[in-house]
């Protein structure tokens, strides 16, 4: 009879531990790493011209060439007017940029959600891009950035 206790013991031992197991990883999988730029999108700035550099969106990246005749930036690219993530030198005419899309993050540090199939959500498009350029003894300005591929093709 002492076996059989014993064992069930073990057995509900074996259970708790694995369920404290999963849940470390299920939140684990959850957190994202805080970053200092997450802020909210500056509504107060007027809108600038809109420049056309074609930005693609990738399975899990941002893609887009510096196709005007002036380099781009520094500053912080803006998508959907939500997320945000900054430039920090400037993009050289012909020069092509690849961000991962998670690097992206909202004013609550939450990123930029690119899906894939292990994604526990639906993934955000990419609807709108703008970069955010400071003037010198100005107030920043808002540069419009053409999109053309706002969901990824997979």
């Amino acid at each position: 009879m002492k076996s059989t206790s014993s064992a069930k013991l073990r057995s509900l031992r074996a259970v708790r531990v694995l369920s404290l197991a999963a849940a470390a990883c299920l939140a684990g999988c959850s957190t994202t790493a805080p970053v200092d730029y997450a802020r909210p999108y500056p509504k107060e700035l007027p809108p600038g011209p809109v420049l056309d550099v074609q930005v693609f969106r990738r399975a899990k990246t941002l893609e887009f060439t510096n196709t005007t005749g002036t380099s781009l930036g520094p500053g912080t690219l803006w998508l959907n007017r939500r997320f945000s993530r900054p430039i920090k030198e400037a993009i050289g005419v012909g020069q092509t940029v690849v961000i991962p899309l998670t690097e992206f993050r909202d004013e609550f540090g939450d990123a930029f959600k690119p899906g894939g199939f292990w994604a526990s959500e639906n993934p955000d498009a990419v609807a709108l891009c703008q970069l955010e350029v400071p003037r010198e003894g100005q107030a920043a300005e808002i540069i419009g950035l053409v999109t053309v591929q706002s969901v990824a093709e997979e």
